[in-house]
């Protein structure tokens, strides 16, 4: 459960929203130590829907992370590590296939 209700009201909204063009994974576990991405989308196949700034994002797979305050620099670095862990076991994974 999350302890920030604007928290879980972002990451329902952005599931709910994206829902219709693709694959939305909230609190995806990232590494065998507990670390969460907020929401992992994946578009369909289908052209990326006109939703702005909001579908150019999603045009291919990403993260999204919303913060109620401005970011911190540890708040960057974090993500920026569950980036590189997915991506470095995507990448493991591939290798081993």
């Amino acid at each position: 459960m999350t302890r920030q209700p604007h928290d879980q009201f972002a990451k329902s909204l952005l599931s709910e929203f994206l829902a219709p063009y693709g694959s939305a994974v909230v609190n995806m576990e990232v590494s065998d130590e507990p670390r969460f991405v907020d929401l992992y989308f994946e578009p369909a196949r289908d052209p990326s829907p006109d939703l702005g700034l909001l579908g150019q994002i999603a045009r291919i797979p990403c993260f999204l992370e919303p913060f109620r305050n401005p970011v911190t620099v540890e708040d960057i670095q974090s993500c920026l590590l569950n980036h590189e862990l997915v991506t470095g076991l995507s990448q493991m994974e591939r290798r081993d296939s």
